[in-house]
């Protein structure tokens, strides 16, 4: 009769090998890389005019949900307050996680696309924009 250490070995002789030391963990799927579309609030001390910061991030992740969770931590992360040259406070805080997409293209070539979205309202985004500057290609 086999103990339950036994159950699923292989006799070869002087030792077994257990087939399940050989299976891959559930833990151990290669994570994917996502990018997060951060956007952060920096508030003066003294002024009414607070300035944002939108950043996107490369993140390693086995799902979105993951990614998301992982892309709120980091901006999380980034908050502080200092004092800046005219002694005034300064306060960084995250606003929002825009949003977190899988890279489709995790090869990091020349030309690789890290991220893109769509929309339809140019007039707005150009608004907005200051490096567009009104030029057209």
């Amino acid at each position: 009769m086999s103990t339950p250490e036994e159950v699923g070995s292989v006799n070869i002789g002087p030792g077994t090998i257990d087939p399940r030391d050989f299976q891959a963990p559930v833990s151990s799927v290669d994570p994917d890389f996502y990018v997060a579309v951060l956007v952060t609030e920096g508030v003066t001390e003294g002024s009414d005019k607070p300035l944002y910061e939108e950043s996107f991030v490369l993140l390693k992740a086995e799902s979105e949900e993951e990614a998301r969770e992982k892309a709120a931590e980091y901006g999380k992360q980034q908050e502080t307050s200092y004092r800046n040259e005219n002694d005034q406070d300064i306060t960084w805080k995250l606003r929002h996680v825009v949003d977190v997409r899988l890279v489709e293209d995790a090869t990091f070539d020349d030309g690789s696309e890290l991220y893109s979205r769509f929309f339809r309202n140019f007039d707005g985004y150009r608004s907005f924009e200051p490096l567009l500057g009104g030029e057209e290609l």
